[in-house]
């Protein structure tokens, strides 16, 4: 029994590598046909980074008066909390979606201090009438998908219908740079022109229920069975497998595709979270 049980091994090392190289076999595909898209995404405007600058106003649809207030909150921001803010406008998405010119955007200029990810990105396109909360993985804890959808349709949807870009944009930025006050990750006051009463109320779905907490205990214990029977197979056991291979390689891609820092950016990354109107 125990000479078929050693007969076995081999021939599930075989099934999964098999499986393995068919599976990167179809990534492979799949990335070739990204072909067009990858082209796309060089069609972003980035702009030219200076030295306590926040506001980037491509699109050319904020007065100079608003961009210099929008700009001395944001300063302000940076100095309390570390928290890179860039307001950024465009005269078009070029055929992109908001998500997918927001997350390039962003990772180009480096948005957030590095390691931390603690860049916010709001993205503005007046001919497309979109617009993007982008935010960084480390505030995504209390900047949730969820109230990024309310700040902004609470505070920019409703300027942006009677054209006011001017008041949609002050107000958004006023609004989130509350709920980072309002945080526990963050405290902080005196911030000059701040307007406190421009905020959103807390909501029962910005919390993790139960049941999404039980789904992520669920997945982690899965990846930590799936890591140890791999590494098993492959290595000395927990370590050596193909969980701990894949976060060792997306380690390595992000630490190597760093956002430029031309001027205030501390190069910060995204990874799409937030949320578009």
């Amino acid at each position: 029994i125990l000479r078929g049980g050693e007969d076995m091994r081999p021939r599930l090392k075989a099934i999964l590598l098999t499986g393995l190289v068919l599976l990167a076999c179809l990534l492979g595909g799949c990335a070739s046909e990204k072909t067009a898209e990858e082209e796309l995404l060089e069609n972003i405007l980035v702009p030219k980074v200076l030295e306590d600058t926040y506001v980037y106003d491509q699109g050319q649809f904020i007065s100079d008066d608003q961009e210099d207030v929008i700009n001395n909150l944001l300063v302000q921001l940076e100095e309390k909390t570390t928290i890179e803010f860039a307001v950024i406008t465009i005269p078009s998405l070029n055929d992109l979606t908001i998500e997918q010119y927001a997350v390039r955007l962003g990772n180009e200029l480096g948005i957030g201090k590095a390691g931390e990810d603690n860049g916010i990105l709001l993205l503005v396109s007046r001919a497309d009438t979109k617009v993007r909360l982008e935010i960084g993985p480390g505030l995504q804890g209390f900047l949730t998908d969820s109230k990024c959808g309310r700040i902004l349709d609470k505070f920019f949807v409703p300027s942006r219908e009677k054209d006011q870009y001017d008041d949609a944009c002050f107000n958004t930025v006023n609004a989130v740079i509350n709920a980072i006050a309002d945080s526990e990750e963050y405290e902080f006051s005196g911030i000059e022109g701040l307007n406190k009463e421009l905020a959103v109320e807390a909501d029962e779905s910005d919390e993790l229920t139960t049941t999404d907490i039980l789904i992520i205990v669920a997945v982690i214990v899965f990846l930590l069975i799936l890591e140890w029977i791999t590494g098993s197979m492959f290595g000395y056991g927990f370590g050596d497998g193909i969980v701990f291979a894949i976060l060792h390689a997306l380690a390595d891609s992000s630490s190597s595709g760093g956002g430029r820092s031309g001027g205030s950016f501390g190069g910060g990354r995204f990874n799409g979270g937030g949320s578009s109107r």
